[in-house]
């Protein structure tokens, strides 16, 4: 009985793991970039039930028995996200996969939000104010319209100036989330670097790939499940509760 309770409690658990991922993608549906994320589940192992015992006192296999479930882990899906137009010179979206770069302390990080600016100095950097990699180095483009080519390449008055430095990964699962709609990759020997070969976009901007229904669904699902299972800890709780108090006092 106590196997149940257990089993009933690791329900919850999970259950809740998924509700707060839901209510987090929920929160950035109108994050310019986000990439939603999902729970990963992955069974408990499996136990041999044996009996011992008996009149004979042979060993008898009853079966195996499952203690459940539980949240191995939280992965970004990377579907791309509707297109908003804009018509501003300074946002760009990436069709297909891979990411922007940005440098923040000397290291790079990666984002699909590509909603850029020039700062005082005439450098691309994000909202936040900081760098847009170019494979030459910082991107100078002034405060003067630029032209992006789906390639990537940053024309202005007919000079090229520098090209983004767009990225892909092997796994993009395996990329961290880092806070600010930017992502790292801390196993770069696992999770090699690739060359983007999707599309770039200027005057547009990738909106979230949350769909709010979708995420309504499986937030109504996820909460049934998780008061399912309570209900079921609760019934085991009082039946456990007789055998002590009164079962026991016979």
């Amino acid at each position: 009985m106590l196997r149940g309770l257990y089993t009933a409690a690791t329900g919850m658990i999970h259950q809740r793991e998924k509700l707060n991922t839901i209510a987090n993608n929920l929160s950035n549906t109108n994050t310019r970039g986000y990439k939603k994320d999902s729970v990963v589940s992955h069974s408990f192992r499996d136990e041999l039930l044996l009996r011992t015992g008996g009149q004979t006192g042979e060993v008898k296999a009853l079966g195996p028995l499952n203690h459940g479930v539980y949240s191995e882990r939280i992965i970004p899906l990377f579907q791309d996200g509707p297109l908003e137009q804009t018509n501003q010179f300074t946002d760009i979206a990436l069709q297909g996969s891979g990411f922007f770069t940005i440098l923040i302390d000397g290291r790079e990080f990666y984002t699909r939000d590509g909603t850029f600016r020039a700062d005082q100095e005439g450098i691309l950097v994000n909202m936040e104010g900081h760098e847009v990699v170019g494979e030459y180095g910082p991107i100078y483009v002034g405060q003067e319209d630029f032209h992006v080519d789906p390639e990537g390449n940053i024309w202005q008055n007919g000079q090229f100036v520098n090209r983004l430095q767009l990225i892909d990964f092997e796994d993009a699962t395996l990329l961290e989330k880092v806070g600010d709609n930017l992502f790292v990759n801390n196993s770069p020997e696992a999770n090699p670097a690739l060359e983007f070969e999707g599309e770039v976009l200027q005057g547009y901007i990738e909106a979230s790939n949350v769909d709010l229904l979708e995420e309504m669904s499986n937030m109504i699902v996820a909460a049934r499940s998780y008061e399912a299972a309570q209900r079921v800890l609760q019934m085991i709780d009082s039946t456990l509760s007789k055998t002590v108090n009164e079962v026991g006092s016979v």
